[in-house]
């Protein structure tokens, strides 16, 4: 071969390379474009999924003690789900709701109290400068950010109830949209997707209920400790203090603000004492409860989690925020058997692994 064809194979060569790479990154961009654009609808496919796991923990333990098939046994996961909904709602439903509605109305007036005693302090008069009303000032653009949250109340609803939905119909038949799902990929690699999706599936359901597990913890015993401190509305304040530790780390300092305003209206030392019931609830759920109650259960390291929320809440607002640590639990699982494992050879106790 002469020296001119050599050249010529080689520019060939790297042309086809070259043309290789430009149209892989332009799939990679139009994917990314569009992923942008649909990133609502893969959070709410997600929360679907999350649905899914949920109600498929229960089919499991109705299956475990009982000796049901899978269709009878998500009747009964289903009716159960019904029995204890309706149940809660019509024994602490009606109180609730009038403590939630009395605690949209107090929270301005503790905010107000608050920002005055703040102004009372040494030098506090002097930092806000001409400042005609501080409270105001600084209220508003949480008013505002209120005010919005409000305005969306009905599309938060209405994709809760298509999550929902779409949950409902994942857990019908799990195994044929992961047969689907594993179509899309080469055949040789199907087996250990499959298990790889197994896994993410058992880490998800171990998440959930530690979560579980501390939400109902921290709702109980905040509203118990708050009605015995005699803070009103202890009902609603355990309440949101128990939804929000859903949330791991960020959740429990959101929960604790209206809780020590509310008690601050009522007496300042009122919400001190406040603020230390809720550090004694908390550090007694992270070192004793959840390492009695939910041994062998999926916890991320704190740093992680907290970066990932913070990242989630950048990309997506609110929802990321909430999102962002189930979906970290799965991405950690894929990395965790599809590289260290079968790329690098590295052992490694996956999580959720029993």
């Amino acid at each position: 071969m002469s020296d001119r064809e050599s050249a010529t194979d080689a520019i060939s060569s790297f042309t086809r390379r070259a043309l290789i790479v430009i149209g892989l990154v332009g799939l990679v961009s139009v994917l990314l474009y569009f992923a942008n654009r649909l990133l609502g609808v893969l959070l709410l496919v997600f929360a679907s999924v999350l649905v899914a796991v949920a109600i498929d923990g229960m089919v499991r333990l109705c299956q475990r003690y009982l000796p049901l098939s899978r269709p009878w046994a998500l009747v009964l996961a289903a009716v159960l789900i019904l029995l204890v909904l309706v149940g809660l709602g019509a024994l602490v439903g009606p109180p609730l709701m009038e403590q939630l509605s009395q605690l949209t109305q107090e929270l301005p007036q503790a905010f107000q109290q608050l920002v005055g005693m703040a102004r009372e302090l040494p030098g506090v008069e002097q930092a806000l400068g001409g400042v005609e009303d501080p409270a105001r000032s600084l209220a508003q653009p949480v008013l505002n950010r209120a005010t919005s949250v409000l305005s969306t109340t009905f599309d938060a609803l209405t994709s809760f109830l298509l999550a929902l939905l779409v949950g409902v119909y994942l857990v019908v038949d799990p195994a044929e949209y992961a047969r689907n799902l594993l179509m899309l990929c080469p055949p040789a690699r199907r087996e250990r997707l499959g298990q790889v999706l197994g896994m993410q599936g058992q880490a998800l359901r171990l998440w959930l209920i530690s979560r579980l597990i501390s939400m109902v913890f921290i709702g109980v015993f905040v509203a118990l400790g708050l009605a015995v401190m005699g803070v009103p509305m202890a009902g609603a304040l355990g309440l949101i203090a128990g939804l929000l530790t859903f949330i791991p780390y960020l959740g429990p300092i959101l929960g604790v603000i209206p809780t020590v305003l509310i008690a601050f209206l009522q007496a300042p030392q009122l919400g001190l004492y406040a603020v230390l019931l809720y550090l004694f609830i908390e550090t007694l759920e992270s070192n004793v409860v959840t390492p009695l109650a939910a041994k062998g259960m999926v916890r991320l390291p704190p740093a992680y989690t907290v970066v990932v929320q913070l990242a989630g809440g950048v990309v997506a607002g609110v929802a990321g925020v909430m999102l962002a640590t189930p979906l970290a639990v799965a991405i950690a699982v894929a990395v965790q058997m599809l590289y260290v494992e079968d790329v690098l050879g590295d052992d490694v106790e996956v999580l959720g692994e029993p």
